[in-house]
């Protein structure tokens, strides 16, 4: 860089105006791109409660702080930089003058200012010296590592279940990373032919945007495990994916800027970005970041060389053993397999117990059926029944999901609580006589049902001998699944109880209890008649002779208060002013009886004494 001597201070000389970054549109382009996936993987997996999307959507919010550092850094650097002013320079600071305790407050006189103080200026020192030495670029790059931490946590303490996608929308998920991990790719053959003089960061984004492309295919590869419902194996991709993650904020927040290289440089010379991306072979990587770290050629180790050479034909190898490994079936003791040969069910008895050779999958398919095992369907309610004893009352809901059936004339209803146990005794008939032989098992059972219960009133169903009712059912269960060819044997028809259904339970037991309600009501009604009856006669003539004597009193007193209306009307006519002036002194002797008073007239200005009102 020129420079130049001022005051015997050596200072870059200043360009004319800012340099345009070429560069500057690929980075804004690929941080739009980061953005962009990184919202649609939040949304996706809040939509449809997936967590592989959520590790995508953590992958590149790393992936857009760290290129919305470079932005910025590519900011700074199209600076023209500034010259220090020579008088600031050399101006001595002034000195810090010290707080006089004297215009405190009382409550603050009592701390010693003199160690508070300087205590709050180096912290204000420490605080903006750290902002200065590390800059907005140093800013980003600690913000996205704490970012990126926070989001690895949020992923792990998640409560999303796991639900296997559909095989769309896994269809789409895992097209839509391997799209993305193809512009990875791109941008890592447009990044490694840039001269790093002009963008600095490049080979640093060359190596993070390979990895981004081979998390984006794990990603893919973990879609389509969790379709197939193999969330095992997903849970150890997903936490590779986090651990790279992981890697990559310790990396940002523990990462060392030379002192001989530009703090307008974004700095990308991470341990995961070398160990995975230092070349689009992992392996290859890897052992480039072994021979960096030992010092030795492990390329050249015979045992390394030898693994590398046959490392291809020994994966082949083992996936062509795993494929033989599909010419043995092994039959379990209560079990018997059926044969299918490109889909048509071969001829001949099952394979009984033990081990059997075939031809491979796809070629042979072998489906074991236990024909040994008691199985069983309920009747009546879906779903299980709550773990514990069981709760004999009719009144409470044994299952999720209950059934009602009609009875007699369709004016009654009963709720059954049964299981048919049966046995498959024919696997053949079971398997291809049937395409849903468990369901047309259970239909036949419901209709032994309502054959049974449907000329009955509930009175009737209720009282009838349960024993004789259950094996009509299975009878009828049983002629039923010969007719259809089931291949099965029916054990038994259990009915653990019939009553009606539970969401009137109050309401019949209210109707059960009515009768007894009735005659009770009704002699409570009549005691309380006999002893009501007369008590309201006797306070009737009582309340009338009171009446009859409150009306004479009244009639008296109101005559006794006319009379002395008119006296006083009399009186006023004979002499109104008198009448007037003796009400007055009764009210002024009413009023003023055991009062202290002054009487002021107009004597007193005659005596010569004067009288003053002041408010």
């Amino acid at each position: 860089m020129d420079t130049q001597t001022i005051a015997g201070l050596d200072l870059p000389t200043p360009k004319p105006g800012p340099s345009r970054d070429v560069y500057r549109g690929v980075v804004l382009v690929l941080l739009g791109g980061a953005l962009l996936g990184t919202a649609a993987a939040i949304v996706g997996a809040d939509m449809f409660s997936n967590t592989v999307l959520l590790d995508v959507a953590v992958t590149l919010g790393i992936s857009t702080g760290i290129l919305t550092g470079v932005a910025v850094a590519q900011t700074v650097r199209s600076r023209p930089p500034k010259i220090p002013k020579i008088d600031e320079e050399l101006a001595a600071p002034e000195p810090v003058t010290e707080i006089e305790t004297a215009t405190l407050p009382e409550e603050l006189s009592k701390w010693d200012i003199a160690k508070v103080s300087p205590r709050l200026t180096a912290v204000r020192v420490w605080i903006a010296d750290w902002f200065k030495n590390h800059g907005a670029v140093g800013i980003i790059r600690l913000g996205t590592a704490v970012v990126g931490v926070v989001g690895i946590i949020l992923v792990l303490r998640s409560t999303i279940p796991e639900i296997s996608p559909t095989p769309m929308f896994a269809g789409i998920s895992a097209g839509v990373c391997l799209i993305a991990a193809g512009l990875a790719a791109t941008a890592v053959r447009y990044l490694s032919e840039l001269d790093p003089s002009f963008l600095p960061e490049a080979s640093g984004l060359c190596k993070g945007a390979r990895v981004i492309g081979w998390l984006l295919i794990l990603a893919a590869i973990s879609e389509g495990l969790s379709w197939a419902g193999q969330q095992a194996i997903v849970r150890v991709l997903q936490c590779f994916i986090l651990a790279v993650d992981a890697g990559v904020c310790y990396g940002l927040l523990t990462v060392h800027v030379p002192d001989g290289e530009s703090p307008e440089v974004f700095p990308l010379d991470l341990g995961v970005f070398s160990l995975l991306g230092s070349r689009t072979n992992i392996l290859g990587s890897v052992l480039d970041t072994g021979e960096r770290q030992l010092g030795i050629d492990l390329r050249s180790t015979w045992a390394v060389e030898v693994v590398r050479r046959s490392i291809v034909p020994i994966i082949l190898g083992l996936i062509f053993v795993g494929w033989l490994s599909t010419t043995l079936t092994v039959v379990g003791v209560e079990e018997q397999g059926l044969v299918e040969t490109l889909g048509v069910p071969a001829q001949g008895q099952p394979l009984g117990p033990g081990l059997h050779l075939h031809w491979p999958w796809p070629i042979d398919n072998v489906y074991r059926i236990s024909v040994q095992r008691i199985q069983s369907l309920t009747v009546g309610h879906e779903g299980e029944e709550e773990g514990g004893p069981e709760n004999v009352l009719w009144a409470v809901q044994h299952a999720a999901n209950e059934f009602t059936l009609v009875l007699g004339n369709g004016r009654d209803l009963i709720t059954i609580d049964a299981a048919v146990t049966y046995r498959i005794i024919d696997p053949r008939a079971w398997r291809y006589h049937s395409q849903n032989p468990a369901e047309a098992l259970k239909a036949i059972s419901y209709r032994a049902v309502m054959r049974n219960t449907v000329n009955r009133t509930l009175s009737d169903a209720l009282s009838e001998n349960v024993v004789t009712l259950t094996n009509t059912m299975r009878d009828m269960v049983q002629r039923d699944a010969d007719a259809l060819g089931l291949g099965v044997k029916v054990e038994n028809f259990t009915v653990g109880g019939m009553h009606p259904p539970v969401p009137v339970a109050t309401d019949y037991e209210a109707v059960v209890s009515a009768q007894l309600a009735k005659v009770t009501a009704v002699a409570n009604a009549q005691a309380f008649r006999n002893q009501t009856v007369p008590a309201a006669q006797a306070s009737a003539l009582a309340s009338e002779n009171d009446a009859r004597a409150e009306g004479a009193q009244n009639l008296s007193v109101a005559a006794g208060e006319a009379w002395s209306f008119r006296t006083i009307e009399s009186q006023y006519r004979s002499s109104p002013s008198e009448y007037f002036f003796r009400r007055r002194l009764e009210t002024l002797e009413n009023n003023l009886g055991g009062r202290h008073f002054t009487i002021v007239d107009s004597r007193i200005q005659r005596d010569g004494g004067d009288l003053w009102l002041t408010q």
